[in-house]
């Protein structure tokens, strides 16, 4: 067993600049929604047994790897193994038109897609 969790996205609907794990949604504890899951992943662990580790997998993007990799070391990964913790980030590409041109997403930027192997 393991648990994959895609955070590429940022919180922009939700009001924030943060990646969306680092979110505060107004619970009275003032957790993360990183911690929420963390904290969830734990107990998993110590239901199952001594000495079983549950693998975390968290795919970011290059808008949230940053901030997000500096947010676990900066808890200490909330408790769970540094080890068993695997962060990656998700590939992009330049969105084409179907007669092959490269899309803007504005004057300066290229329309970027997420590459899924």
């Amino acid at each position: 067993m393991a648990v994959l969790l895609m955070a590429g996205g940022q919180g922009t609907r939700l009001g924030s600049s943060l990646p969306k794990g680092l979110f505060n949604v107004g619970l009275p504890s003032q957790k993360s929604l990183f911690q929420i899951q963390a904290e969830r992943i734990r107990r998993l662990q110590d239901l199952a047994g001594k000495g079983v580790v549950i693998p975390w997998y968290i795919m970011t993007s290059e808008h949230t790897d940053e901030e997000t990799t500096e947010f676990f070391d900066q808890n200490h990964y909330f408790g769970l193994a540094k080890e068993n913790f695997f962060m990656f980030s998700q590939s992009e590409f330049p969105c084409m038109t179907k007669d092959g041109k490269i899309m803007m997403e504005s004057a300066s930027s290229v329309r970027l897609q997420i590459l899924l192997d």
